[in-house]
This record gives structure tokens, C-alpha cells and sequence, in this order.
């Protein structure tokens, strides 16, 4: 192929990714630049008003580290409330090589006495160090936890869109649902859901699992969890027995 051809292309799809990254970027420097803005307001009217004011709204995060197909990986966020029951949440995914940062606003559906429903949409992007050729994929997603009393639900589901970037790539589509019931303050338990789907040519259903979970406190902020499944997706031969675990610390 005539290489004068080739170049123009290239260049457009280096352009564009660049574009894709710097748009990312902003997006993040905007908020940070938002939030110290009011903080240094803030600051301000606290040196001109001798009257005491309301506490602020505390930041909260967590850890998390899991073990599961994917290997071992470690995940760390952070929820900076703004007003209205409405937070900035932001968290990062580390996975040998990969990285993936988030950022995403956390919204009250529902909120009374005896339940609530919360969203939160996300964007991240993920890069692969092994070269300096990221960024490596975009990822949309929505997360949905609704506490009432006793009863918990979460569901999250993800994009992982790499054709904007590598379009020899696949897309694909996670799923993750479950339900726990309180028994008592240490130990919870449920079913859960799981399903992988492949986008385009080649895709398809690629992973379809679901079983029993059960969370344990491990002191105060600490809980141990436990999935155990069976894929159906499985190779002959295999026994189809899956499941992750997983260790969350919050503060």
C-alpha cells in the first residue's frame, strides 16, 4: 500500500486519541480547580466572620483488594460531598500493568427513613504501561446501591470501549448484581449475577455465572466477601466452579 495513503490516517487516529486524552484531562482539572476555588472562599469567610460555622461534610474513601480471573488487583476511591446528598466520587483500578482512573457524580434517587437508591454514572480511562502508546480504553459505567434496613443491593455495569483506540480491538459489556440479607452485624448473605458480553463481529455471550455471596465484618470498616458461582460458559472438562474474593477497608 502507498505509504502517502497510510500517513494522513495516522496521524488523525494519533490526533484524536491525543484529543480524547487532553478533553479527559481537563475534565479532571476543571473539578480540581472548582473545588480548591470554594475551599479558598471558604477560608476566606472564616478569617472575615467571627461566628461559629457548620462543620464541613467529611471526605470518605476506601481500599479494596480482589482476587478473582483477572488475577489480583488493587482499587482505592474517594466521595467529596457537594451539596443535596450529592458527592464527587473518583477511584483508581491497578492491575499489574493496567491502570484505570474514574470520576463520576453520585446522585440520591430515593432517600427516607427506611431506604435509598443511589447512581452513580462514571467515565474512566485505562492505560497499559507496558508501552507508551495509551491511552488503552474508555470506560463508561453506572453504578446503583440501594440500602434498606437489613437488605443491600449493588449492581455496576461497565464498558470497556478500546475501538476508539485499537481498531482490531473488541468491545465488551459487565454486569455485576447481587443481593444481601443482614443475618446479624457480622455476616451477610445473597445470591449474585455476573455476565460478560463481547460487542461485534466475534462477540457474543462470553461469560455467565451466578451463585451464592456472603460478607463478613472484619472489624469496624472492614468486611471480607465472598463469591463462589457457576459459569455456564464453561470449556468440557471444566467444573464451572468460580467466584471471587475481596477485601474492602472504608474511612
Amino acid at each position: 500500500m502507498n505509504n502517502h495513503l497510510i500517513c494522513p490516517v495516522q496521524i488523525f487516529n494519533k490526533g484524536f486519541t491525543f484529543a480524547i486524552v487532553v478533553l479527559i484531562v481537563s475534565l479532571i482539572s476543571m473539578v480540581s480547580f472548582s473545588t480548591a476555588f470554594a475551599d479558598a472562599h471558604e477560608m476566606e469567610g472564616e478569617t472575615a466572620e467571627e461566628k461559629p460555622m457548620e462543620e464541613k461534610p467529611k471526605i470518605t474513601g476506601w481500599f479494596q483488594i480482589d482476587v478473582d480471573s483477572l488475577g489480583t488487583y488493587f482499587l482505592v476511591g474517594a466521595s467529596h460531598p457537594l451539596s443535596g446528598g450529592i458527592s464527587f466520587d473518583s477511584n483508581i483500578y491497578v492491575n499489574d500493568h493496567l491502570g484505570e482512573f474514574d470520576m463520576g457524580i453520585t446522585f440520591p434517587v430515593i432517600a427516607n427513613d427506611s431506604m435509598a437508591l443511589l447512581l452513580t454514572p462514571m467515565l474512566g480511562v485505562g492505560f497499559n504501561y507496558v508501552s507508551p502508546d495509551g491511552p488503552y480504553a474508555l470506560y463508561p459505567q453506572i453504578f446503583a446501591i440501594l440500602p434498606a434496613g437489613k437488605i443491600f443491593g449493588f449492581h455496576w455495569t461497565i464498558g470497556t470501549v478500546k475501538t476508539i483506540f485499537d481498531d482490531q480491538s473488541l468491545n465488551e459489556v459487565y454486569n455485576r448484581t447481587y443481593v444481601t440479607y443482614a443475618l446479624n452485624e457480622t455476616v451477610a448473605v445473597g445470591p449474585q449475577f455476573e455476565s460478560v458480553l463481547g460487542l461485534g463481529d466475534g462477540g457474543g455471550l462470553w461469560a455467565l455465572n451466578f451463585g451464592g455471596r456472603v460478607n463478613i465484618g472484619y472489624g469496624e470498616n472492614n468486611t471480607l466477601g465472598i463469591y463462589v458461582g457457576y459459569e455456564t460458559k464453561k470449556d468440557e472438562g471444566e467444573t464451572g466452579l468460580t467466584g471471587r474474593m475481596n477485601f474492602t477497608r472504608r474511612w
